[in-house]
C-alpha cells in the first residue's frame, strides 16, 4: 500500500491519534501543506472541504470550515479563521440540535449546508469569521483579523470589523479587471519563477518602471 493510500485509510478508520499520524505522514511524504495532494484528498473526502494547491493554514484544521466549502489556490488562512456553512434554524419551533442534527438520533432529515466558495489568493486573518449564508469571498480579497463577514465579498476587497465592511480595494478597478482576466493563480509555482519580480515588489513600483504592467 502506498503512503497516500495508507494515510487516507488510517485517517478514515482511526481515532484522533491515528488521524494525527495520517496527517503527519502525508505532510512529510509530500512536502508540507503547500503541496500535499493526499492532505487535500483527506479534507475533501472526510470533511467536505475542497482546498486548492498551495493554500495553507486553517483550511487544514478539522471543522474550521464547514462542508460545502471550496477554497482556491495560493490562499493564506490563519489557523483561527472560521467559515460556517451550517446554522441553527431560527425559523423553526426550536433551534436545538436534537431537531436538526441526525447524528443525535432524533431526526432523520439531512442537515442543510450552504455553499461557500473562497477564491484564490485570499487572506483570512486571525479570528476572522465567515457566517453561514455567505456564498463567495472573491479572488484576492482580504478579511482582516476579527472581522465577521455576513455577506459576499467582492474580488480584491479589504474587509474589517464587526459587522464586516469593505473599507477599500487593494488595486484600481482597471488593475483588478486585468488580474481577474489573467488568472495567474491557475499556474503552478514553478511556472511563475520567471515572473517573480512582479510578485515580490509593491505593485506601484512595478507599474512605475513598466507602465504597461498597470493593465498587465
Amino acid at each position: 500500500m502506498e503512503i497516500s493510500e495508507l494515510a487516507l485509510w488510517l485517517y478514515g478508520h482511526g481515532g484522533r491519534t491515528a488521524r494525527a499520524a495520517a496527517t503527519k505522514m502525508a505532510l512529510t511524504a509530500e512536502g508540507g501543506e503547500f503541496r500535499s495532494a493526499t492532505l487535500r484528498e483527506i479534507f475533501r473526502r472526510y470533511h467536505g472541504v475542497d482546498v486548492g494547491m498551495y493554500s495553507h493554514g486553517g483550511c487544514f484544521v478539522a471543522h474550521q470550515f464547514g462542508r460545502g466549502t471550496t477554497i482556491g489556490r495560493y490562499c493564506s488562512i490563519a489557523r483561527t479563521a472560521f467559515g460556517a456553512t451550517l446554522d441553527h434554524p431560527m425559523n423553526r419551533k426550536s433551534m436545538h440540535g436534537y431537531f436538526f442534527n441526525p447524528n443525535l438520533g432524533f431526526t432523520k432529515l439531512p442537515r442543510e449546508y450552504s455553499t461557500l466558495v473562497i477564491g484564490s489568493d485570499v487572506w483570512l486573518g486571525h479570528n476572522s469569521i465567515i457566517q453561514a449564508g455567505v456564498n463567495s469571498i472573491g479572488h484576492g480579497a482580504v478579511v482582516g483579523a476579527g472581522a465577521v463577514v455576513s455577506k459576499d465579498v467582492p474580488p480584491y476587497a479589504v474587509v474589517v470589523g464587526n459587522p464586516g465592511r469593505v473599507v477599500r480595494f487593494r488595486f484600481s478597478p482597471e488593475t483588478i479587471s486585468a488580474l481577474l482576466a489573467e488568472q495567474w493563480w491557475t499556474k503552478d509555482i514553478d511556472e511563475l519563477r520567471g515572473d517573480m519580480e512582479t510578485f515580490t515588489r509593491p505593485w506601484e513600483e512595478v507599474t512605475s518602471t513598466d507602465p504597461a504592467k498597470d493593465t498587465l
